[in-house]
């Protein structure tokens, strides 16, 4: 009967991570029925532990459908209370150079996770919430970091499972290898509506004896990005060289 019981809470436990992992997904929401077929589960079990979750704060119920809630997200951005608090006057900085939005991300093995973010000030503008999970080779900060891995650690981050989130995303190594390539290059990565469509963006890894890998991005409206793009890299450059000086200290 105990053993029973461990074995209950065990699989509880183990339900209930999966939900709120899949959710990281869908930071505009996702239908009861949606998750379900998602994790796989029966749609009355997905509404039982959601039904928990939101008790705690760990998961809302909007309009739009159930989102990762106030308390999973804060846990976020406390876990990198260090490197946030030495980033932070530099992508304040950065941010008002810009005015643009600035995201500070986190290398999740097939994800890049959103774990700060300075919103613009103008009224077109590029947001996601904080505790996004991004597919790694969809976005600038995600390629970022990719790039200071060898191709083979790529392979073995990927794997064989692709998600095509918008026609410009990488479904292939070739086209990403390139890519990386021109990363390795130039020092910086470009997302031209790789994740979304009307979405860019410019990304840097940062460099440091940090145990995590962090990555700074700038991201703006596809209408602004051309005509902005070098002044926004040129910022987001002395940014990154800013913040890896403080962590050399």
């Amino acid at each position: 009967m105990v053993d029973q019981s461990k074995h209950n809470h065990s699989q509880v436990i183990s339900r209930a991570a999966t939900i709120l992992k899949a959710l990281q997904h869908y930071p505009q929401g996702i239908s009861i029925t949606a998750l379900a077929k998602r994790v796989e589960l029966p749609r009355s079990t997905v509404h039982r532990l959601v039904s928990s979750l939101e008790q705690a704060s760990l998961v809302i119920h909007t309009r739009q459908g159930i989102q990762l809630g106030a308390a999973l997200l804060q846990m976020t951005h406390t876990a990198h209370t260090d490197f946030i608090s030495v980033a932070k006057p530099h992508i304040d900085t950065l941010a008002r150079r810009t005015r643009e939005t600035v995201d500070v991300c986190v290398f999740r093995g097939q994800y890049s996770l959103s774990i700060d973010q300075i919103a613009s000030d103008q009224e077109l503008r590029v947001m996601s919430p904080v505790g996004t999970a991004f597919p790694v080779y969809t976005s600038a900060h995600g390629k970022a970091i990719l790039a200071t891995l060898s191709n083979e650690e790529v392979k073995t981050v990927i794997g064989d499972k692709w998600i095509q989130r918008t026609e410009s995303s990488h479904v292939s190594y070739d086209t990403l290898f390139r890519d990386l390539d021109l990363i390795r290059k130039n020092g910086w990565a470009v997302d031209i509506e790789e994740h979304a469509e009307g979405v860019c963006a410019v990304g840097v890894s940062i460099q440091s004896s940090l145990a995590e890998r962090y990555a700074i991005a700038v991201a703006l409206p596809v209408i602004r990005f051309n005509k902005n793009m070098t002044e926004v890299t040129s910022a987001l450059l002395q940014c990154q060289a800013e913040v890896e000086e403080v962590l050399k200290r």
